[in-house]
């Protein structure tokens, strides 16, 4: 009788919690970084307005501003605190513009100016084999 009663507290110690609480405190979400802005022609320059809305530490806002896949301007800007930040940036007529917006590293922002110029279609074959025709 005490071995069948040393077996089932030896077998009921395994089913129990391994940490304690069972339930772990809930952590505060964390402060993420939140910027939207437009890109506009203004003349012979280019206009970013950048609303960065959620700025949770000081750090650098990096732009990189390409015209067609050439990058044409880089820019690295210090940020404190939520507000607006206006950048002027070179502009070329007939060009595909883009502003990748980088925070640490990470992209998270684009704008685009203009419209990409886009590969041609694939040529078709000269001759398209008939339906229902079989060898």
């Amino acid at each position: 009788m005490a071995l069948l009663l040393f077996a089932l507290l030896f077998g009921a110690g395994g089913c129990r919690y391994t940490f304690w609480p069972p339930i772990p405190p809930e952590e505060s979400y964390p402060e993420r970084v939140s910027i939207g802005g437009e890109l506009v022609r203004e003349g012979e320059h280019a206009v970013a307005r950048l609303h960065v809305r959620r700025w949770p530490e000081p750090d650098y806002l990096e732009l990189r501003w390409y015209a067609g896949e050439a990058l044409a301007k880089e820019l690295s800007i210090w940020v404190e605190a939520p507000g607006e930040v206006v950048v002027t940036l070179p502009y070329e007529p007939e060009t595909y513009h883009r502003l990748l917006v980088i925070v640490a590293g990470r992209p998270v922002l684009q704008l685009d100016l203009g419209a990409p110029n886009l590969p041609p279609p694939p040529s078709a074959p000269d001759q398209a084999p008939a339906e229902g025709s079989g060898s």
